[in-house]
């Protein structure tokens, strides 16, 4: 396993755990986070401390979507995720994209879209 890709795998495991120590220990200072956008252009959130706060009320059991596999190639890492089916059937999945220097996340990209169950 690619170092890389340990780090992702222990941010994932302590994100689902709601570990927000270890979540912001897997971090660089100067990581950025760019998340999916619904309405309009993402706004990028950058450095540790504003990126674990964005976090706070994102991770935990029961609170997020299920992580899937974890790929790694170098120093990118990209992650399968999914939300249970909503009521009208409808999925939002997606991909986290991954950049690791040092031992630590410095990016955080996510690309999602809404499919339907079935």
């Amino acid at each position: 396993m690619t170092q890389a890709r340990a780090v992702v795998e222990r941010f994932n495991d302590a994100w689902e755990r709601g570990d927000l120590a270890t979540v912001s220990a897997c971090l660089a200072e100067d990581v950025s986070y760019c998340p999916n956008a619904w309405d309009g252009p993402a706004a990028t959130v950058r450095g540790r401390a504003a990126v674990t706060a964005a976090f706070a009320d994102q991770l935990g059991p029961d609170e997020g979507p299920l992580l899937g596999p974890v790929w790694a190639d170098g120093d990118r890492v990209v992650c399968e995720w999914a939300w249970a089916p909503a009521g009208d059937g409808t999925v939002l999945r997606g991909l986290d994209v991954y950049r690791v220097r040092d031992g630590r996340i410095v990016a955080k990209d996510v690309y999602g879209k809404i499919t339907r169950s079935g």
